[in-house]
Protein backbone atom coordinates (compact mmCIF):
# COMPACT_ATOMS: atom_id res chain seq x y z
CA UNK A 1 0.00 0.00 0.00
CA UNK A 2 1.32 3.27 -1.11
CA UNK A 3 2.76 6.14 1.48
CA UNK A 4 0.57 8.25 -0.01
CA UNK A 5 -3.18 6.45 1.05
CA UNK A 6 -5.96 8.01 1.82
CA UNK A 7 -6.21 5.32 4.32
CA UNK A 8 -2.53 5.69 5.92
CA UNK A 9 -3.91 9.45 5.69
CA UNK A 10 -6.61 8.58 7.76
CA UNK A 11 -5.25 6.10 10.38
CA UNK A 12 -2.40 8.61 10.83
CA UNK A 13 -4.19 11.92 11.30
CA UNK A 14 -6.93 9.96 13.62
CA UNK A 15 -4.13 9.14 16.27
CA UNK A 16 -4.19 11.14 19.56
CA UNK A 17 -0.31 10.44 18.93
CA UNK A 18 1.76 12.90 17.41
CA UNK A 19 3.62 11.57 14.33
CA UNK A 20 5.01 12.83 10.85
CA UNK A 21 5.73 10.02 8.25
CA UNK A 22 8.83 10.01 5.52
CA UNK A 23 9.03 8.77 2.41
CA UNK A 24 12.04 6.67 0.69
CA UNK A 25 13.69 10.26 -0.20
CA UNK A 26 13.09 11.49 3.18
CA UNK A 27 10.45 14.03 1.41
CA UNK A 28 7.58 14.44 4.64
CA UNK A 29 4.20 12.62 3.29
CA UNK A 30 1.94 12.74 6.64
CA UNK A 31 1.97 15.46 9.36
CA UNK A 32 -1.09 14.37 11.58
CA UNK A 33 -3.07 17.07 13.58
CA UNK A 34 -1.75 16.16 17.12
CA UNK A 35 1.42 16.97 15.09
CA UNK A 36 0.08 20.53 14.62
CA UNK A 37 -0.81 20.88 17.76
CA UNK A 38 2.34 20.02 19.70
CA UNK A 39 4.80 21.71 17.13
CA UNK A 40 1.97 24.87 16.33
CA UNK A 41 2.99 24.08 12.71
CA UNK A 42 0.33 23.26 9.94
CA UNK A 43 0.80 20.43 7.94
CA UNK A 44 0.41 22.68 4.96
CA UNK A 45 3.65 24.19 5.42
CA UNK A 46 5.44 20.47 6.11
CA UNK A 47 4.35 18.15 3.58
CA UNK A 48 6.50 17.99 0.51
CA UNK A 49 9.54 19.46 2.56
CA UNK A 50 12.70 17.64 2.84
CA UNK A 51 13.01 16.98 6.54
CA UNK A 52 11.97 18.37 9.45
CA UNK A 53 15.37 18.65 11.93
CA UNK A 54 14.35 22.91 11.82
CA UNK A 55 11.58 22.55 13.74
CA UNK A 56 12.85 20.81 16.49
CA UNK A 57 16.67 21.52 16.54
CA UNK A 58 16.49 25.26 14.90
CA UNK A 59 18.92 23.56 12.28
CA UNK A 60 19.40 21.14 9.26
CA UNK A 61 20.10 17.26 10.60
CA UNK A 62 18.65 13.92 10.57
CA UNK A 63 15.50 13.18 12.54
CA UNK A 64 15.47 9.55 14.06
CA UNK A 65 13.01 8.85 11.39
CA UNK A 66 15.92 9.82 8.44
CA UNK A 67 18.32 8.03 10.49
CA UNK A 68 16.15 5.26 10.04
CA UNK A 69 15.50 5.48 5.82
CA UNK A 70 19.41 5.87 5.55
CA UNK A 71 19.67 2.51 7.02
CA UNK A 72 22.16 4.10 9.20
CA UNK A 73 24.85 2.28 11.60
CA UNK A 74 24.75 2.39 15.65
CA UNK A 75 27.91 4.46 15.38
CA UNK A 76 25.59 6.93 13.58
CA UNK A 77 23.17 7.31 15.52
CA UNK A 78 25.31 7.21 18.58
CA UNK A 79 26.93 10.36 16.89
CA UNK A 80 23.55 12.52 16.70
CA UNK A 81 21.93 10.64 20.15
CA UNK A 82 24.76 9.89 22.26
CA UNK A 83 23.37 8.21 25.52
CA UNK A 84 20.00 9.45 24.94
CA UNK A 85 18.64 6.63 22.41
CA UNK A 86 18.08 3.10 23.30
CA UNK A 87 16.43 0.06 20.73
CA UNK A 88 12.44 -0.22 20.77
CA UNK A 89 11.55 -3.29 23.23
CA UNK A 90 8.20 -3.36 20.92
CA UNK A 91 9.17 -3.13 17.32
CA UNK A 92 11.86 -4.38 15.27
CA UNK A 93 14.36 -1.83 13.68
CA UNK A 94 12.94 0.68 15.73
CA UNK A 95 14.62 3.14 17.88
CA UNK A 96 13.79 5.65 20.67
CA UNK A 97 14.95 8.20 22.48
CA UNK A 98 14.43 11.33 25.26
CA UNK A 99 15.49 14.55 24.75
CA UNK A 100 14.49 18.81 25.23
CA UNK A 101 14.07 20.67 22.44
CA UNK A 102 14.57 24.34 23.18
CA UNK A 103 12.92 25.35 20.05
CA UNK A 104 9.55 24.18 20.76
CA UNK A 105 6.64 26.38 22.49
CA UNK A 106 9.22 28.98 23.36
CA UNK A 107 10.17 27.57 26.75
CA UNK A 108 10.73 24.55 25.09
CA UNK A 109 9.49 21.11 25.53
CA UNK A 110 11.13 17.49 26.80
CA UNK A 111 9.94 14.58 24.12
CA UNK A 112 9.90 10.91 23.93
CA UNK A 113 10.07 10.19 20.51
CA UNK A 114 9.88 6.72 18.58
CA UNK A 115 10.76 5.88 14.84
CA UNK A 116 10.05 2.65 13.04
CA UNK A 117 10.40 1.54 9.76
CA UNK A 118 7.84 1.42 6.80
CA UNK A 119 8.39 -1.89 5.15
CA UNK A 120 5.91 -3.11 2.17
CA UNK A 121 5.42 -7.04 1.57
CA UNK A 122 9.19 -7.54 -0.33
CA UNK A 123 11.25 -5.79 2.53
CA UNK A 124 11.67 -2.57 1.13
CA UNK A 125 12.05 0.10 2.82
CA UNK A 126 9.23 2.48 2.08
CA UNK A 127 9.63 5.86 4.26
CA UNK A 128 9.81 5.41 8.53
CA UNK A 129 6.84 6.83 10.64
CA UNK A 130 7.96 8.93 13.79
CA UNK A 131 5.74 9.49 17.00
CA UNK A 132 6.56 11.95 19.90
CA UNK A 133 4.91 12.64 23.06
CA UNK A 134 5.32 15.37 25.35
CA UNK A 135 7.12 14.33 28.72
CA UNK A 136 8.11 18.21 29.87
CA UNK A 137 5.54 17.68 32.65
CA UNK A 138 6.61 14.29 33.71
CA UNK A 139 10.44 15.00 33.30
CA UNK A 140 9.59 18.69 35.64
CA UNK A 141 7.99 16.12 38.28
CA UNK A 142 11.26 13.98 38.31
CA UNK A 143 13.19 17.05 38.08
CA UNK A 144 11.23 18.14 41.60
CA UNK A 145 11.89 15.37 42.91
CA UNK A 146 15.34 14.58 42.55
CA UNK A 147 15.78 18.24 44.06
CA UNK A 148 13.82 16.93 47.16
CA UNK A 149 15.23 14.21 47.49
CA UNK A 150 18.62 15.85 47.50
CA UNK A 151 18.13 18.56 49.56
CA UNK A 152 16.42 15.91 51.95
CA UNK A 153 19.45 13.68 51.77
CA UNK A 154 22.08 16.82 52.24
CA UNK A 155 20.01 17.79 55.70
CA UNK A 156 19.97 13.90 56.81
CA UNK A 157 24.23 14.10 56.29
CA UNK A 158 24.57 17.22 57.83
CA UNK A 159 22.28 16.55 60.95
CA UNK A 160 24.18 13.00 60.88
CA UNK A 161 27.90 15.02 61.18
CA UNK A 162 26.32 17.32 63.68
CA UNK A 163 25.41 14.80 65.62
CA UNK A 164 28.30 12.60 65.35
CA UNK A 165 30.76 15.91 66.16
CA UNK A 166 28.80 16.32 69.38
CA UNK A 167 29.00 12.88 70.16
CA UNK A 168 32.71 12.89 69.89
CA UNK A 169 33.18 15.99 71.70
CA UNK A 170 30.84 15.83 74.35
CA UNK A 171 29.73 11.65 75.29
CA UNK A 172 33.38 9.95 73.96
CA UNK A 173 35.36 13.46 75.47
CA UNK A 174 33.31 12.53 79.06
CA UNK A 175 33.77 8.79 78.96
CA UNK A 176 37.26 8.68 78.01
CA UNK A 177 38.60 10.67 80.54
CA UNK A 178 36.06 8.99 83.32
CA UNK A 179 38.41 5.73 81.98
CA UNK A 180 41.73 7.52 82.37
CA UNK A 181 40.62 8.43 85.83
CA UNK A 182 39.29 5.42 87.11
CA UNK A 183 42.75 3.40 85.14
CA UNK A 184 44.87 6.12 87.72
CA UNK A 185 42.64 5.17 90.64
CA UNK A 186 43.18 1.78 90.09
CA UNK A 187 46.87 2.03 89.85
CA UNK A 188 47.55 4.04 92.87
CA UNK A 189 45.28 2.40 95.30
CA UNK A 190 46.71 -0.82 95.51
CA UNK A 191 45.65 -1.45 98.91
CA UNK A 192 41.82 -1.60 98.15
CA UNK A 193 39.98 -4.59 99.27
CA UNK A 194 39.51 -6.83 96.73
CA UNK A 195 35.68 -6.90 96.34
CA UNK A 196 35.74 -3.01 95.64
CA UNK A 197 39.09 -3.69 93.23
CA UNK A 198 36.48 -6.53 91.25
CA UNK A 199 33.68 -3.85 91.26
CA UNK A 200 36.16 -1.06 90.21
CA UNK A 201 37.47 -3.16 87.35
CA UNK A 202 34.45 -4.32 86.11
CA UNK A 203 33.59 -0.81 86.16
CA UNK A 204 36.56 0.12 83.74
CA UNK A 205 35.50 -2.76 81.37
CA UNK A 206 31.61 -0.89 80.77
CA UNK A 207 33.36 2.05 80.50
CA UNK A 208 35.79 1.09 77.86
CA UNK A 209 32.90 -1.20 76.06
CA UNK A 210 30.84 2.04 76.31
CA UNK A 211 33.66 4.50 74.44
CA UNK A 212 33.91 2.07 72.27
CA UNK A 213 30.22 1.86 70.89
CA UNK A 214 30.21 5.36 70.89
CA UNK A 215 32.64 5.69 68.43
CA UNK A 216 31.70 2.39 66.54
CA UNK A 217 28.26 5.00 66.05
CA UNK A 218 30.53 8.17 65.45
CA UNK A 219 32.23 6.55 62.80
CA UNK A 220 28.66 5.39 61.28
CA UNK A 221 27.04 8.49 61.14
CA UNK A 222 29.95 10.30 59.74
CA UNK A 223 33.07 8.11 58.85
CA UNK A 224 36.22 10.22 59.05
CA UNK A 225 38.21 8.14 56.54
CA UNK A 226 35.53 9.16 54.03
CA UNK A 227 36.86 12.79 54.58
CA UNK A 228 40.28 12.38 54.78
CA UNK A 229 41.25 9.33 52.72
CA UNK A 230 38.05 8.45 50.39
CA UNK A 231 36.06 5.87 49.42
CA UNK A 232 37.97 2.71 49.37
CA UNK A 233 39.58 3.18 52.95
CA UNK A 234 36.24 3.87 54.29
CA UNK A 235 34.92 1.04 52.62
CA UNK A 236 37.72 -1.60 53.69
CA UNK A 237 36.71 -0.06 57.14
CA UNK A 238 33.27 -0.68 56.54
CA UNK A 239 33.99 -4.22 55.86
CA UNK A 240 36.42 -5.08 58.46
CA UNK A 241 33.74 -3.96 61.03
CA UNK A 242 31.31 -6.60 59.83
CA UNK A 243 33.43 -8.86 60.88
CA UNK A 244 35.18 -7.77 63.72
CA UNK A 245 31.65 -7.35 65.32
CA UNK A 246 28.85 -9.38 63.43
CA UNK A 247 31.43 -12.65 63.33
CA UNK A 248 30.72 -12.50 59.24
CA UNK A 249 33.53 -13.48 57.13
CA UNK A 250 34.17 -10.55 54.84
CA UNK A 251 36.13 -10.12 51.30
CA UNK A 252 36.94 -6.87 50.10
CA UNK A 253 38.61 -6.09 46.55
CA UNK A 254 39.33 -2.82 44.35
CA UNK A 255 39.92 -3.60 40.58
CA UNK A 256 41.35 -0.45 38.63
CA UNK A 257 42.64 2.66 39.08
CA UNK A 258 41.28 3.98 42.25
CA UNK A 259 40.30 7.82 42.28
CA UNK A 260 39.15 10.35 44.54
CA UNK A 261 35.78 11.08 43.32
CA UNK A 262 33.26 13.95 44.54
CA UNK A 263 32.42 14.40 47.83
CA UNK A 264 28.52 13.82 47.40
CA UNK A 265 29.51 11.21 45.26
CA UNK A 266 31.57 8.90 47.18
CA UNK A 267 29.49 9.68 50.51
CA UNK A 268 26.36 8.55 48.53
CA UNK A 269 28.28 5.49 48.03
CA UNK A 270 29.47 4.50 50.99
CA UNK A 271 25.77 4.83 52.35
CA UNK A 272 24.66 2.66 49.43
CA UNK A 273 27.15 -0.02 50.40
CA UNK A 274 26.77 0.74 54.23
CA UNK A 275 23.10 -0.13 53.98
CA UNK A 276 23.74 -3.44 51.93
CA UNK A 277 25.51 -4.62 54.77
CA UNK A 278 23.10 -3.29 57.20
CA UNK A 279 20.42 -5.78 55.37
CA UNK A 280 23.30 -8.39 55.26
CA UNK A 281 23.30 -8.41 58.88
CA UNK A 282 19.88 -7.66 60.07
CA UNK A 283 18.17 -9.97 57.69
CA UNK A 284 20.47 -12.16 55.26
CA UNK A 285 21.44 -14.44 57.82
CA UNK A 286 24.18 -14.76 55.72
CA UNK A 287 28.29 -16.27 57.12
CA UNK A 288 30.10 -14.39 54.05
CA UNK A 289 30.26 -11.83 52.27
CA UNK A 290 31.89 -9.74 49.42
CA UNK A 291 32.80 -6.41 48.30
CA UNK A 292 34.07 -5.12 45.41
CA UNK A 293 34.62 -1.77 43.77
CA UNK A 294 35.43 -1.60 40.29
CA UNK A 295 36.89 1.94 38.39
CA UNK A 296 36.94 2.11 34.69
CA UNK A 297 37.18 4.69 32.48
CA UNK A 298 32.65 4.44 32.74
CA UNK A 299 32.59 5.33 36.14
CA UNK A 300 32.15 3.11 39.02
CA UNK A 301 30.89 -0.40 39.91
CA UNK A 302 30.03 -2.33 43.32
CA UNK A 303 28.88 -5.92 44.09
CA UNK A 304 28.15 -6.80 46.94
CA UNK A 305 27.47 -10.78 47.05
CA UNK A 306 26.01 -12.45 50.36
CA UNK A 307 25.31 -16.74 50.97
CA UNK A 308 22.56 -15.60 52.88
CA UNK A 309 18.72 -16.91 53.07
CA UNK A 310 18.01 -14.79 49.99
CA UNK A 311 14.36 -13.15 49.57
CA UNK A 312 11.27 -12.80 47.00
CA UNK A 313 12.01 -9.66 45.20
CA UNK A 314 8.66 -7.59 44.47
CA UNK A 315 7.59 -7.79 40.48
CA UNK A 316 7.11 -3.74 40.60
CA UNK A 317 10.15 -2.00 42.32
CA UNK A 318 7.79 0.83 43.60
CA UNK A 319 6.23 -1.53 45.56
CA UNK A 320 9.23 -1.48 47.57
CA UNK A 321 8.03 0.32 50.77
CA UNK A 322 4.56 -1.40 50.84
CA UNK A 323 6.63 -4.36 50.64
CA UNK A 324 8.49 -3.74 54.22
CA UNK A 325 11.81 -2.89 52.02
CA UNK A 326 12.64 0.59 53.16
CA UNK A 327 16.48 -0.47 53.06
CA UNK A 328 16.39 -1.70 49.39
CA UNK A 329 14.12 1.52 48.56
CA UNK A 330 16.84 3.84 50.22
CA UNK A 331 19.37 2.13 48.29
CA UNK A 332 17.33 2.36 45.03
CA UNK A 333 16.61 6.43 45.57
CA UNK A 334 20.45 6.96 46.66
CA UNK A 335 21.72 5.29 42.90
CA UNK A 336 18.91 7.01 40.81
CA UNK A 337 20.30 10.66 42.47
CA UNK A 338 23.18 9.44 40.98
CA UNK A 339 21.68 8.38 37.56
CA UNK A 340 23.25 4.96 38.08
CA UNK A 341 21.73 1.92 37.77
CA UNK A 342 20.93 -0.71 40.35
CA UNK A 343 21.17 -4.82 40.08
CA UNK A 344 19.57 -7.46 42.12
CA UNK A 345 20.05 -10.78 41.69
CA UNK A 346 18.48 -12.90 44.37
CA UNK A 347 15.72 -15.20 45.38
CA UNK A 348 14.85 -17.70 48.24
CA UNK A 349 17.63 -19.66 49.67
CA UNK A 350 19.95 -18.80 46.88
CA UNK A 351 21.69 -15.76 48.81
CA UNK A 352 21.27 -12.15 47.32
CA UNK A 353 23.96 -9.68 45.12
CA UNK A 354 23.61 -6.49 44.10
CA UNK A 355 25.33 -4.21 41.77
CA UNK A 356 25.54 -0.70 41.20
CA UNK A 357 26.83 1.32 38.57
CA UNK A 358 27.14 5.03 38.77
CA UNK A 359 28.45 6.41 35.60
CA UNK A 360 31.87 8.83 35.82
CA UNK A 361 31.02 12.70 36.39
Amino acid sequence: MPLSSKLLAKIIDGSAVASFVINRDHIITHWNTAMENLTGIKREQMIGKDGCSEVFYGHKRPTMADLIVSRASPEEIEKHYQDKYRTSPLIKGAYEAEDFFPELNHTGKWLHFTASPLIDDDGRMMGAIETLEDITERVELENDRRYFLQQTTLAHEEERKYIARELHDDIAQILGSLSRELDNTLRQNQGLESAILTDLNDMQLHLDDGLKSVQRFIKNLRPSLLDDLGLVPALRSLTSSLEETDGIITEFSVTGEQKRLDGEVELSLFRIVQEMLNNVKKHAQASEVRVSTEFNGDGIKLKVIDNGKGFELPKNMDSLPRSGMLGLMGIRERVWLLDGTLEIDTEPGKGTALMVTVPAK
